[in-house]
């Protein structure tokens, strides 16, 4: 089988939300500084600049963290003037939507299948 041509990539702009920090220079310089103990959650992280109200309940936090970091590598790539069929967005999540379908088996639980969110297929997804 003949190797595949490797194709030149141009990464533009950079978002991050992570225990190390939200935002690039938050991100890099928590990289830096020496590793903190305990526990490592993103904290700090408010949904209000890129969801309403009613959307940031609709969305599990790693949706929340998803549009906020692509929202930032936008905002850091600034105009790059190109066809937008030729860009691309690359996400990576280790499995989402956990904290919303551990809330709504405990809402089945202890309340029954009719009170189920019926977001909760929705909210997984990203």
């Amino acid at each position: 089988m003949p190797a595949t041509p490797r194709r030149r990539v141009a990464v533009t702009g950079l978002g991050v939300v992570s225990c190390c920090g939200i935002g690039n220079d938050a991100f890099f310089a928590g990289l830096a500084a020496p590793a903190p103990e305990g526990e490592h959650r993103v904290h700090d992280f408010d949904p209000s600049a890129w969801f309403d109200v009613k959307q940031a309940r609709r969305a599990d936090r790693f949706q929340q963290f998803s549009v906020a970091s692509a929202q930032m590598a936008l905002d850091d790539a600034g105009d790059i003037s190109i066809d937008p069929a030729r860009a691309g967005v690359i996400f990576g999540t280790g499995v989402g939507g956990l904290e919303t379908l551990q809330e709504q088996i405990t809402v089945l639980v202890s309340k029954g299948p009719r009170r189920v969110s019926p977001f909760l297929v929705p909210m997984m997804m990203a």
